[in-house]
């Protein structure tokens, strides 16, 4: 969903307070401006994923007005993003597993060449589902986790440690 005024955190922590999961992929920020800062922050601001159900969501976005879905085109007309479950936990691990190596884009950032689908078979992101491939300003193939229409998060992983889905 969409959050506006970049409050982001703030309904994470009013979705923790009422036990609704939700999530906010962060970065490691260490210098901001001329001044050294090691911290955490939104990796993409105004966006936070919530799981509930359609119910419970529509009561939340009564109660709270800076909630807002994010919508796609498809098929001709725009419709809710729904993230599937897998797909959210495989994008949630990476995002959490090294904020520091992770780069995390907006779906229409990221110009995707076509690419092998791969899973993960041994390390931290064992697993994991995603394309490897080379993107554009990176040396080597990375791994590419997506959510269509919201972002992708890219990380970079050896060739031995994934394999190839037919």
């Amino acid at each position: 969903m969409r959050v506006t005024y970049r409050r982001e955190m703030k309904v994470k922590a009013e979705m923790d307070e009422l036990g609704v999961p939700a999530f906010v992929p962060m970065r490691r920020i260490v210098q901001q401006g001329r001044r050294l800062k090691n911290a955490l922050e939104p990796a993409i601001h105004n966006l936070i994923f919530i799981h509930a159900s359609e119910e419970k969501v529509q009561a939340l976005k009564k109660s709270r007005p800076e909630l807002q879905y994010m919508m796609r085109q498809m098929n001709g007309k725009m419709e809710k993003i729904i993230v599937p479950e897998r797909q959210m936990n495989d994008f949630m691990k990476v995002c959490t597993t090294s904020p520091d190596f992770i780069e995390i884009v907006p779906t229409e950032g990221i110009r995707l060449r076509p690419g092998q689908e791969v899973m993960v078979v041994s390390g931290p992101l064992q697993g994991i589902r995603g394309n490897f491939q080379r993107i554009d300003g990176h040396r080597a193939r990375r791994l590419i986790v997506s959510i269509p229409g919201a972002c992708s998060v890219t990380i970079q992983v050896k060739t031995e440690e994934v394999t190839p889905i037919p």
